[in-house]
């Protein structure tokens, strides 16, 4: 009875042992007995994703990965171009299947900044169909990190390389450099009284052009001896089209009188001399609105320099560059 007593304690003993282990398996483990759904998400490069890493949504754990295949770049026989080199089957608990839209971004990220990699999931929008069991997406490729090294240390041994083997020829250029500086900071310290005078006629330069500017304009587009003149034409046209037609048509009563044809060709002639004096008059009139309006419009060379800005600017912009930049006037290139 003792033997038998000591053999239940230690097979009871066991069993709690057992069931002890099974559960802290199945705690730590974080299995679920959920029912679950499969998809399939590719990529070009999963990274550090493994057979079993987890899959999380906004940080919970709602899944993890099954198995991950290499496709081996196969062609899609539809648009002959090359599917994605890996696909990762994805286990999800059925609960959460509301949460994977047809929208959804797929990512690998990390725990942390040395931590495990796992699968994250964004939810898509609400108003988008959910992913159906079985389905497949396209996931975004984490940054290579171990091509960036790469390519950066071949990119520093390259310069580092060009460097060494043409250590003469950037030693002369150097040299070359150092001399032109110098040589500029002689010419200039040997240069500067002159320069000064450059840079105060630059100043007057462009003092003198906008007095020019603002005269021609005064003179020839704003004065008003130029407005009454118009006015005068104006009024002078007026005139001559108001009275010439009467004056005709009295003189062409006047020559029905006359029987002379001597007499009627003498006032033909008048009446002839006469409407070309109008016509005359009419023409000098718009000819000389046609200049005004011209020169006010900018065409020309009068026009351009009383009213084009930009001249004025141009001026302007030239002496200062030559201000801040007299050694123009010695350096040509």
């Amino acid at each position: 009875m003792k033997e038998r007593s000591i053999e239940v304690k230690v097979g009871l003993l066991i069993l709690v042992a057992v069931g002890l282990l099974a559960t802290f398996v199945l705690v730590m483990g974080q299995i679920s007995f959920q029912p679950k759904f499969t998809i399939f998400v590719d990529f070009d490069n999963p990274g550090g994703l493994a057979s079993g890493s987890a899959v999380r949504i906004a940080g919970i754990k709602v899944g993890k990965i099954d198995e991950i295949q290499y496709r081996g770049g196969e062609r899609n026989p539809v648009t002959q171009k090359r599917e994605p080199l890996v696909r990762v089957k994805v286990s999800l608990e059925k609960r959460y299947h509301q949460a994977v839209r047809d929208n959804s971004l797929f990512y690998v990220t990390t725990q942390g900044v040395l931590g495990e990699q796992f699968l994250q999931i964004d939810p898509g929008s609400a108003d988008r169909p959910i992913l159906p069991d079985g389905g497949v997406v396209r996931g975004l490729d984490p940054p290579r990190l171990d091509m960036l090294l790469a390519e950066g240390f071949e990119l520093l041994h390259t310069s580092v390389v060009v460097l060494r083997e043409n250590r003469q020829q950037i030693a002369e250029m150097f040299e070359g450099l150092h001399d032109t500086l110098r040589g500029t900071g002689e010419f200039f310290k040997r240069n500067q009284d002159r320069l000064d005078r450059i840079a105060e006629s630059a100043e007057k330069l462009t003092t003198d052009s906008d007095e020019l500017v603002k005269a021609i304009r005064g003179r020839y587009v704003d004065s008003p001896q130029i407005t009454r003149i118009l006015d005068r034409i104006d009024q002078t046209t007026a005139v001559v089209s108001r009275d010439t037609e009467p004056l005709l048509k009295d003189a062409r009563e006047a020559l029905k009188t006359v029987s002379g044809p001597e007499q009627q060709a003498k006032i033909k002639s008048t009446i002839n001399d006469i409407a070309e004096l109008a016509n005359r008059a009419k023409a000098a009139a718009v000819d000389a609105q046609a200049i005004v309006a011209h020169i006010r419009h900018g065409n020309g060379s009068v026009g351009a320099l009383v009213m084009d800005e930009q001249l004025y600017d141009d001026i302007q912009e030239l002496a200062r560059d030559l201000k801040h930049n007299p050694w123009k006037f010695f350096w040509r290139e």
